[in-house]
């Protein structure tokens, strides 16, 4: 977001600039900008974490394997 006033960047959420502290204008489309952004951003760490937890399933699973092999080879 540009600030009107100094035109500095700001975060895109920014109630108020960085630089001059005056605050900035909340119009609806900035809204609706905000909204998607956060909206992105939960998916994204939704996606992350599945990621992640798939991984970790599928680490167990081949240390499990592992285990299983090795107790069958020395029963045999």
């Amino acid at each position: 977001m540009k600030c009107p006033y100094c035109h500095n960047e700001n975060k895109l959420d920014a109630l108020t600039c960085d630089f001059c502290m005056k605050e900035l204008p909340m119009t609806e489309e900035r809204k609706l900008a905000i909204k998607k952004d956060k909206s992105i951003q939960k998916k994204s760490k939704y996606h992350s974490s599945m990621i992640k937890l798939i991984g970790a399933l599928l680490g167990v699973i081949a240390i499990i394997a592992v285990i299983v092999i090795a107790w069958l080879r020395t029963r045999g």
